[in-house]
């Protein structure tokens, strides 16, 4: 009974909350906009041009004899991105850290319910909690008729808040056509009004959420609206840019190609006697072969870069746009955003369903930086390995040259 008790508690709560707490939130100043994506965009490395240049990124000076390292040129990016990041996460729980705790939100919850004409008549929660099923309902339907005739009472049809009604909709055609759609809801809540009523005087039992309170919530629905359509573009945006990085990859003549070739000859090259060593496939026909691989291999890295150098700088160009079309967004939609989280119980809070947009944003350049890097990567490897067959310094060509007999 008591769960009952608590479920029924709520719904009165639920439809007591109105305008009147949202004016009394305090707005305070925007966390959003304060990461420049335009200078985020900008300090992506650039791709390199050719695999030379890549392995020059990679291997520094001396591509023999130095590992792969491309701190120096991807770092300073990722550095920006993770303190951009930081300061939005900063910002994200300073604002959490504003957020009423569950006592607070339910005290206020129960002094909000207790303004309620209807509640109050039934004698306020504490006296509902302790009602049968059977009380609670007979009560609330006592207090609801009551309230309606002191409403009806009040807004007599010589009433003056009447006679202002009636003038309003006599005098003015487009208030007048107005009020003739109005819901009875609609109806109350404009006698009310006329009444000179607080704006937190609950309508009736029937009745829908007070103009100001509905407004708030139909906005918070357009703005996390628009903004499923722009994470549904970036969605499209990557799941795009994976398909025609994946085309490139696949592409007729890929490593994978190259490399069934060259095996499928190598197994065709002649086992001769090597004296000591035994017997092999002839070294300087598979040393030949190894090195028509890795110019092959080059040749395939160097237009694998190029075309991927092209989609980086048009995803890049994508991701600008979005990042510029939200700023601009921002811009004109400031007075829409409600910075306040001092009533989560209505969630009309917009800022930060928006900061999480500006953490995904931050996300997809970090994303684009690492396809770059990882790009440059294979590239340099393709241009060692080619280096290093050219110069006989590979190890397995030195293996299979030590076997040649003399």
């Amino acid at each position: 009974m008591r769960a009952i008790s608590r479920r029924l508690l709520l719904i009165l709560i639920a439809s007591s909350l109105v305008s009147g707490a949202l004016a009394q939130a305090q707005s305070t100043p925007s966390i959003l906009g304060k990461t420049d994506f335009e200078s985020l965009s900008a300090a992506v490395p650039g791709m390199p041009a050719s695999t030379s240049q890549a392995a020059s990124q990679a291997y520094g000076s001396d591509v023999l004899l130095h590992d792969v390292n491309l701190d120096s040129v991807y770092q300073p990016f990722f550095d920006k991105a993770s303190a951009a990041r930081q300061q939005l996460h900063e910002a994200i729980q300073a604002r959490r850290h504003q957020m009423p705790d569950q006592a607070a939100v339910a005290k206020q919850a129960k002094a909000d319910a207790n303004a309620n004409p209807i509640v109050a008549g039934m004698g306020g929660t504490d006296k509902i909690e302790q009602m049968t099923p059977e009380q609670r309902k007979a009560a609330a339907l006592q207090s609801a008729q009551t309230y309606q005739q002191n409403l009806a009472a009040k807004a007599g049809r010589g009433s003056p808040e009447m006679q202002v009604i009636m003038q309003k909709v006599m005098s003015d055609p487009q208030y007048r056509a107005r009020f003739m759609q109005m819901s009875d809801a609609e109806k109350e809540t404009a006698i009310r009004n006329a009444m000179g009523a607080p704006a937190s005087a609950p309508a009736m039992a029937d009745s829908s959420q007070p103009a100001a309170t509905s407004n708030q919530a139909a906005n918070a629905i357009a703005v996390r609206h628009e903004l499923d359509q722009w994470r549904q573009q970036i969605g499209v945006l990557s799941a795009d840019f994976a398909r025609k990085d994946e085309a490139v990859a696949l592409a007729k003549g890929s490593h994978d190609d190259i490399a069934r070739d060259i095996s499928a000859r190598i197994v065709k090259v002649p086992v001769i006697e090597l004296g000591e060593y035994g017997h092999d496939r002839d070294p300087e026909k598979v040393i030949a072969l190894q090195q028509e691989q890795a110019v092959l291999d080059r040749q395939r890295a160097e237009w694998e870069l190029k075309q991927r150098a092209a989609l980086e700088s048009e995803q890049r160009q994508q991701l600008k746009q979005l990042a510029t079309s939200y700023e601009n967004w921002l811009k004109q939609n400031s007075a829409r955003i409600n910075t306040s989280i001092g009533d989560p119980l209505h969630n009309t809070d917009t800022e930060l369903d928006l900061a999480g947009y500006e953490d995904q944003l931050i996300s997809m350049f970090e994303t684009l930086a690492k396809y770059g890097q990882n790009a440059t990567k294979e590239a340099a490897r393709y241009e060692k390995t080619y280096q290093e067959k050219a110069s006989g310094n590979s190890p397995a060509v030195t293996v299979r040259a030590s076997k040649k007999k003399s």
